[in-house]
């Protein structure tokens, strides 16, 4: 899985404003009358945006700006998860907050491919702090 800063922005946004950050994850597919491609087209798509929510999910719970949340992976690869009164820890809330304002977000991501650096947690807070005085000189 490829990690998608703007799916990690939004699940932080979501957190933050109460809503369940589990709600894209659509209904699993159940074999009614259509075809078993058509079956297995859907459900291929179900289990990979399971996936992505669930592997971005994983990713902040695992670095602490998350808690309250549960992610577990199956020996079949099916996710299983809760929810336990989600909510942003500090870092959470710092990094959110790096990550909120459109123009900083858009100069951390522009500074970071003009610079040759992978945007990583660290990077951007790193950036951050230089994109907002950038933003508010420019």
């Amino acid at each position: 899985m490829k990690r998608d800063w703007e799916l990690l922005r939004q699940q932080l946004t979501d957190i933050e404003e109460d809503r369940d950050p589990f709600a894209a994850i659509p209904t699993e597919p159940r074999w009614t009358s259509q075809t078993e491609a058509e079956f297995t087209r859907e459900y291929e798509e179900y289990r990979a945006t399971e996936a992505k929510i669930c592997g971005h999910l994983e990713m902040l719970i695992d670095n602490g700006y998350v808690d309250g949340l549960k992610v577990m992976r199956g020996s079949d690869g099916h996710f299983s998860w809760g929810d336990f009164g989600a909510r942003l820890t500090m870092n959470g809330h710092d990094l959110l907050d790096t990550m909120r304002s459109k123009p900083v977000w858009e100069q951390i991501k522009s500074t970071a491919q003009a610079k040759g650096i992978e945007l990583t947690f660290d990077a951007i807070k790193a950036i951050g702090g230089w994109a907002l005085k950038h933003v508010l000189t420019a």
